[in-house]
C-alpha cells in the first residue's frame, strides 16, 4: 500500500531552483507568512502560487492602531506647550493650570506608551 492510497492528492512532482530562485521564492513565501498564517506551509504555498498564480492578501489595521494616534498626540503636545510658554510670558493662565496642563500631557503620553506595549507582545503584521 503506497502513501498515494490514502491521500486526495495523489499526483507529487519534485522542483528544483538555483539559489537565487529559491532567495526569492522563499523571500516571497516569508512575506506571505507576516500577514496571514494560511500558508505557514510551504507546500500549501507553493500549491497556491502554482495553481492560482498569486496570492492576495489583504492587510487591515486595528482601528487602535497607535502611529497615526502617536502622530496626533505629538501635535496636541506641541500646542500645549507652545501655550503653557506664551501663558507663562503673558501671565494670562496661573502656575496651576499650566500643571494641569502638563500633567493631562504625561497622562496621554503614558496611555500611549500602554498601547504601544499591548501592541508589541501582541506581534506586529505589517
Amino acid at each position: 500500500m503506497s502513501w498515494a492510497n490514502k491521500r486526495r492528492r495523489t499526483v507529487q512532482k519534485l522542483v528544483t531552483f538555483t539559489p537565487d530562485e529559491w532567495e526569492r521564492v522563499n523571500s516571497l513565501h516569508k512575506k506571505v507568512n507576516k500577514y496571514t498564517t494560511r500558508y505557514r506551509s510551504f507546500t500549501v504555498f507553493a500549491r497556491k502560487m502554482l495553481t492560482d498564480g498569486e496570492i492576495r492578501v489583504t492587510e487591515i489595521r486595528p482601528l487602535t492602531d497607535p502611529e497615526p494616534i502617536a502622530r496626533e498626540i505629538d501635535r496636541i503636545g506641541v500646542n500645549v506647550n507652545q501655550i503653557a510658554h506664551w501663558a507663562n510670558a503673558n501671565e494670562h493662565i496661573t502656575p496651576a493650570q499650566v500643571e494641569e496642563i502638563r500633567a493631562s500631557f504625561d497622562r496621554i503620553e503614558r496611555l500611549l506608551g500602554d498601547l504601544f506595549a499591548n501592541k508589541r507582545t501582541a506581534g506586529k503584521d505589517v
